[in-house]
């Protein structure tokens, strides 16, 4: 999540500016919400397309970060070959200067999100050079807006401009990272860690054995238990989406957990091994009452077909798949 550098940077007690793709019309290289930290000298962190209108934004960003008026900008990329802009849309971007004083409100943000709360940027462009940036918990502190239902934005994930009698909003919400849980801390569940976290997925570790529930082997691990597969809930608590990755070593932990994971609202479940143990497990679980519906949410053999061998290979696949169910594409 891009608040989380740009709260470091702020409290170390830089000036910065921060790019927004906010509304687009055609086709673009990037949707709305997409950004990128830009200092007096050079691009810090994130993208909002590349090519010749991220280079336009970014020389802009510069001198806005340097002490030059916020802009509000719009790059029309219907243009020749030429051009090097033609990707046959239109993007408006907002260019706004953040300063260490606004730390505390990114800090929120950040704090939100590792919460698995809900949270949305309202930022107020009436007037564009002098943009207003604020940040609602929605769990907490929603904003009242006449006629919109700001959880319904949240919902769809989706940055939108609107505008508000003699107001020009853009509502962001925080990105849907999501809370990955592995139960099983094996070899493959370190690599789906390793790239997990990298996707931006939040990570929490299980495992029934000392060896495999330690934080030198899940460095990245928000959250690490040594557990009870018949109870692996229990020490559990968390907000927003869950990601149910099955890993264990055994079929029969693989049953046992499957068993509590369909009782959860879990955006996806997915499970380690082949269709000969997926159907015999499926097979005990009708016998306990599980439906077939239940049974359907299931991703199981786990990962994207790619013809994957090792374990980094292997979790590549579950990733992507993670991705793809987090992008609402799978």
């Amino acid at each position: 999540m891009i608040e989380q550098h740009l709260l470091r940077l702020l409290e170390q007690g830089h000036t910065l500016a921060l790019v927004t793709i906010i509304d687009k019309q055609g086709s673009a290289p990037r949707l709305p919400g997409s950004k990128m930290i830009v200092g007096p000298d050079a691009i810090l962190h994130g993208t909002i397309g590349g090519g010749r209108m991220e280079h336009m934004a970014a020389g802009l960003a510069q001198d806005i970060a340097r002490g030059a008026d916020p802009v509000l900008r719009e790059f029309d990329l219907r243009g020749s070959d030429d051009s090097d802009m033609v990707c046959g849309g239109v993007q408006l971007i907002l260019i706004e200067r953040v300063t260490p004083a606004m730390s505390v409100m990114f800090r929120q943000a950040v704090d939100c999100a590792q919460a698995g709360g809900r949270g949305l940027w309202l930022i107020d462009i009436s007037v564009p050079e002098r943009p207003v940036r604020r940040f609602f918990d929605l769990d907490r502190e929603p904003p009242v807006i006449e006629g919109l239902d700001p959880a319904a934005v949240f919902r769809c994930r989706a940055t939108r401009l609107i505008r508000h009698g003699r107001q020009t909003l853009v509502l962001d919400p925080l990105p849907g990272t999501g809370t990955v849980i592995l139960f099983g801390g094996g070899h493959v569940a370190m690599e789906v860690a390793f790239l997990a976290d990298y996707a931006g997925f939040e990570v929490i570790v299980c495992d029934d054995r000392r060896e495999c529930a330690d934080p030198a082997r899940f460095s990245m691990a928000r959250e690490i238990h040594l557990v009870d597969f018949s109870n692996v809930f229990r020490d559990i608590h968390v907000r927003g989406e869950l990601y149910l990755l099955i890993l264990t070593r055994s079929h029969s932990h693989d049953r046992e957990v499957l068993g509590q994971a369909l009782q959860r609202p879990a955006r996806y479940i997915g499970m380690i091994g082949s269709r000969k143990k997926r159907d015999l497990l499926y097979a005990n679980l009708r016998r306990q009452g599980v439906s077939d519906a239940d049974l359907a949410r299931v991703h199981c053999p786990v990962g994207l077909s790619i013809g994957s061998e090792t374990p980094r290979e292997i979790a590549l696949a579950i990733v992507a798949e993670l991705v793809a169910a987090r992008a609402g594409v799978l």
